[in-house]
């Protein structure tokens, strides 16, 4: 979804046709392999989700790419708070009662995600963490298959943002009931953080933009301003805020690599202390 909504706006910035190529697979990472082999000459880029830029590699035992050196980061254009839905089906409203009903059911209760090692999977495993509830991780090929089995009562509850559920809220079909995020939101403010439901226990996901290795700094550039330009279009900014995605407008290389260094640097002691080890 977001690379269609940049696709054109980015094209025109650069005056340059920009083709969307649907690589999909390892949370993200069949894509990002793809780039990082790829002639650094500008032709082609990478659309990092939070999945392919931090989650996927550092849950793997072996690295397939370093997130931060391993890619030439462009800018950082967007970030989102994840949520928690529930199914329907589920007797709970808020998020202690799902905790509690979690608790009383110790392993029976699931969760989906859009594949291991994304950052969904990480954001569901710091809850259980967290609250210590005993939850199953089922994950699948992609968000929408765990959407569709969370909406028909397969799966208890599923983790992800507001641009992928907020229209099965608002339609009834699923119930989001806490924010992982520091302040609600202004697209559905009635909807508590997880904070102040007692739980400390942020996530979310992000997007930027990445070359391949060692691209020149001057094919970079050109990219830098044509990317902030997109994001600060009003038109631009009113869709993303619409599904609570943050739109980033000053961002630069080195902005880019710090914020996936200081991501890297959170987030590999939980996937340490979980023992995840694909």
């Amino acid at each position: 979804m977001f690379a269609r909504i940049i696709a054109q706006p980015l094209g025109e910035e650069l005056d340059r046709n920009v083709i969307v190529d649907n690589n999909p697979g390892a949370g993200g990472m069949t894509a990002a392999q793809g780039i990082v082999r790829y002639t650094p000459d500008g032709s082609a880029l990478l659309l990092a989700t939070g999945s392919a830029a931090v989650a996927a590699p550092i849950s793997h035992k072996t690295q397939p790419y370093d997130p931060v050196a391993d890619f030439a980061w462009i800018s950082h254009l967007s970030i989102a708070p994840f949520v928690i839905a529930v199914t329907p089906s589920a007797p709970v409203k808020t998020l202690p009662e799902l905790i509690a009903y979690a608790k009383s059911k110790p392993g029976t209760l699931s969760y989906g995600s859009a594949g291991i090692g994304t950052t969904a999977h990480l954001a569901g495993e710091l809850l259980k963490e967290k609250t210590g509830i005993d939850a199953q991780h089922v994950p699948y090929r992609g968000s929408g298959p765990a959407i569709i089995d969370t909406l028909s009562g397969e799966r208890t509850y599923i983790i992800e943002t507001f641009g992928s559920l907020l229209q099965y809220h608002k339609a009834g079909t699923l119930r989001i009931i806490a924010v992982m995020a520091q302040k609600r939101s202004k697209v559905a403010d009635d909807i508590p953080t997880v904070i102040e439901s007692g739980v400390d226990a942020l996530a979310g996901t992000y997007n930027l933009l990445a070359a391949p290795p060692r691209t020149p700094r001057e094919i970079l550039e050109p990219m830098v301003r044509a990317s902030n330009r997109v994001m600060a279009r009003p038109a631009i900014q009113e869709l993303l805020l619409a599904s609570d995605i943050q739109p980033i407008t000053d961002s630069n290389p080195d902005e880019a690599r710090d914020f996936i260094a200081s991501e890297v640097a959170r987030w590999k002691p939980v996937v340490d202390r979980l023992g995840l080890a694909l």
